[in-house]
């Protein structure tokens, strides 16, 4: 079993965590009006769950705003982004699957 205390990796921008060869979780922090460089789609489907923070996110031609607690789902082959709207730092936690990383 593999358990990791996602805390310790608080801060840095991005973690690649766990992985088999169905799955992978990461970690990314971004600071305050930071967003993950651009738009990007992967292959496979990848879930976002926001531990800390505020959050804008472009999914397709959607954006909604989301807080701590939510749980985002993008289906394979969407165009996406995270930018940081809050006013402290954004932690989130991602699964992969397929893994992507």
């Amino acid at each position: 079993m593999d358990v990791v205390n996602i805390f310790q990796h608080r801060g840095k921008y991005f973690n690649v965590l766990q992985g088999t060869q169905r799955s992978q979780t990461g970690v990314m922090t971004l600071g305050v009006g930071q967003d993950t460089g651009g738009e990007d789609v992967h292959s496979g489907d990848q879930v976002i769950y926001i531990v800390e923070g505020k959050a804008l996110l472009r999914l397709g031609k959607e954006e909604v705003i989301a807080e701590a607690g939510a749980l985002i789902m993008i289906p394979a082959g969407t165009l996406h982004s995270v930018c940081n709207k809050g006013d402290t730092p954004l932690f989130i936690l991602t699964v992969y699957a397929p893994p992507v990383y």
